[in-house]
Formats: C-alpha cells, structure tokens, sequence
C-alpha cells in the first residue's frame, strides 16, 4: 500500500510555523524564568560557601594564634561586611584580608548578633549566634555553636544539598 501524499502541498502553512512559534516561545519562557531561579539559588549558596570559609579561617587563626578574635558587622543602607580586630569607618571599603565582602549586591543579611561575637583560641571554642542570608530565592542560616563549630542549613525550603534548619 502506498502512503498517502499530497502532491500539491509545497512547504508549511501559516497555521503550522505560528504553531510551532508558539510553542518555542512557551519553552523558552519557562527556561528563561528556571534558569534565573537557579542562578539566585547557587548565588545564595556560593555567598554561604565563602562567609563560612572566612569565619573558618577567623577560627583557626584564633586557634594557632591562642587568641580571641571578636567579629564585628558593618551593615548600612543594604551594604554589609563582617570583619574581626578593630572595626573603623566605612569598614567595607578597606580592603584588608580580615574583612569579608560578598561578591553579589542581591545577598542581604537580614539577621545578624548584635552582641559581640568571638572565636575564643584557648580550646577551640566560641560566642554561640547566627547570620542569615536571604535573597529572592531562600534564605541560609550559618549557626555558630559554643563548641567551635560552624555549619550551613537552609530555612523553610531545601536548597540544594543543605539540611533544613530544625
């Protein structure tokens, strides 16, 4: 049996090409807008990667050093820091090692200690608190504990590899 063809059909309608168009278009908004949640997502994490390698290192120089290193937040106007040592004006805009900086403008600190923190060298210990850092995608907690130890967890929602914050 022969397959049925059209022999005076040449090309594609109208009808077809806005179709298919159409159909292009949907995917493409749909990739554009996860792409975009994706991108926050791991700008969030990359943030919380960092802040918890600087605190980590605070920590063990307090620690080899036998030292207390108190931390200190400069937070003005969505532009913040954290630093240890002596904080001075517009901490931000020195550029010292001790000072952390985050590379995304849309990371906020919207929780912070307000009392002194410190890594306290004598046993490897430290003032308990925690920062949370939020953008439009989530929101990261880093917990400090009395023990010394400092670990990540995400709040309300899991993102990417994080346990939830209990």
């Amino acid at each position: 049996m022969k397959p049925f063809i059209i022999k005076k059909q040449k090309g594609i309608s109208l009808v077809e090409l806005l179709f298919a168009i159409f159909l292009i278009s949907i995917i493409t908004n749909w990739s554009v807008r996860s792409w975009y949640s994706h991108q926050q997502k791991e700008r969030l994490l990359i943030t919380a990667r960092s802040l918890l390698i600087f605190l980590n290192q605070l920590q063990a120089n307090a620690y080899w050093y036998n030292r207390t290193d108190f931390l200190w937040v400069y937070y003005h106007s969505g532009t913040w820091c954290i630093g240890s040592g002596n904080m001075e004006l517009n901490a931000c805009e020195k550029s010292k090692n001790s000072i952390y900086k985050p590379d995304y403008k849309d990371i906020s600190l919207s929780h912070f200690p307000l009392k002194n923190m410190a890594f306290y060298g004598r046993r490897n210990t430290a003032q308990p608190g925690h920062f949370t850092l939020t953008n439009s995608e989530g929101c990261i907690r880093l917990i400090i504990s009395k023990q010394g130890r400092i670990r990540l967890c995400s709040q309300n929602k899991k993102i990417a590899d994080l346990p939830l914050c209990r």
